[in-house]
């Protein structure tokens, strides 16, 4: 059964266990709608900003390795994507990631986000809330958060 509701699914993935249940679910997904998978990847400016003001470390090469990073986590969820016959493309973005997932949802008008969730504990989610919080909260498309 084909399901022509959604054509455009977006998958923020950071390398933990849940990003991957996540992209597991959107292949899932796009193999019943039909649809393409955008992996996107969010270098947290805050990283680098607060290694930069206390001093720690000189920024270049700090970017460059977070970057690095973040580019061998796309390359392996992009490999898992196409080895299930999925038409799957990248995207690394520096900023701060609910931000930059909405931003992009919606000036791409994406469908549908597939997002893995930390698992963090009760009160840590309380006071300093989680990325995929933030984006089921903001975002306008459907939001599917992933455990």
């Amino acid at each position: 059964m084909r399901v022509e509701l959604i054509d455009k699914i977006l998958v923020p993935v950071d390398g933990s266990p849940h990003a991957k249940k996540a992209l597991e679910h959107a292949i899932t997904q796009a193999k019943m709608t039909g649809a393409s998978i955008t992996i996107m990847y969010v270098v947290h400016t805050r990283v680098y900003g607060a290694a930069q003001e206390a001093g720690f470390v000189t920024i270049a090469p700090l970017i460059h390795d977070l970057e690095e990073h973040g580019k061998r986590i796309l390359q392996e969820a992009q490999a898992t994507g196409q080895a299930a016959g999925i038409d799957t493309n990248t995207f690394l973005v520096h900023g701060l990631p609910a931000d930059e997932i909405v931003k992009k949802a919606e000036t791409e008008k994406y469908d549908m986000i597939v997002i893995g969730s930390r698992g963090r504990t009760a009160a840590k989610s309380f006071l300093l809330g989680s990325v995929s919080n933030r984006v089921s909260h903001q975002a306008k498309c459907l939001v599917l958060i992933v455990k």
